[in-house]
């Protein structure tokens, strides 16, 4: 209550003479200017004019009206260059099969980490092969592929009824490292291990063919 109170005190107070009809605020327009000190003779006054205003010879009027300048008009040169085309751009990718010092089979792609990555997402959206997560911080794709094993199953109906079950699709990582002005490709069954040449193969051929439609 008491900081209220002062509060409505403090608004009160600043515009009092407004509220009461005496408000001195523009008083100084009608000023008049005072004669300077006068002192008896042999005396001095250490003063000085805080404010002093310079003398303007002459009367220079108002003078032109201003005028806002106008920039100049930006020109562009124009370039005689052709769009590239979707051909071109894809020519550009440039998706082939290489394989590094240690031999592992890698799609290498001319282009950019960013580029790479959204076209491989959109490769891998356009086969059968069954994206489960991506992670674009690590650079990895989750996949699902079918298992070899569970394919070439022969064992009869008691044999798998009593035997070790075999999974029908296994997660598989797709790996992409930025070198160069490029990124490369890789297949792995986890972090540590790299699936087999032939699976490899097949699923980078896969993307290879996408990213060349």
């Amino acid at each position: 209550m008491r900081l209220i109170l002062l509060s409505a005190l403090a608004v009160f107070s600043t515009g009092c003479s407004w509220i009461l009809g005496d408000n001195q605020a523009l008083s100084y327009l009608d000023a008049q200017e005072a004669a300077e000190t006068q002192v008896p003779e042999g005396m001095t006054l250490n003063t000085y004019d805080r404010f002093p205003v310079p003398d303007l010879e002459g009367n220079p009027g108002p003078g032109e009206e201003f005028k806002i300048p106008v920039p100049a008009p930006l020109t562009v040169a124009r370039e005689d260059s052709e769009p590239t085309s979707l051909s071109d751009f894809k020519r550009e990718l440039n998706p082939r099969f290489v394989r590094d010092g240690a031999g592992t089979l890698t799609l290498q792609i001319d282009a950019r980490f960013a580029l790479s990555w959204s076209r491989v997402a959109d490769a891998l959206a356009a086969t059968d092969v069954k994206l489960t997560d991506l992670n674009r911080s690590i650079g990895t794709y989750f996949l699902e592929l079918p298992n070899p094993a569970a394919e070439e199953d022969d064992r009869s109906w008691w044999g798998r009824l009593w035997g070790e079950k075999i999974e029908e699709v296994l997660p598989y990582q797709l790996k992409m490292v930025e070198a160069g002005d490029g990124v490369y490709l890789t297949l792995q069954e986890d972090a540590e291990t790299l699936a087999e040449d032939s699976l490899t193969r097949d699923l980078l051929t896969q993307v290879k063919l996408q990213l060349e439609k």
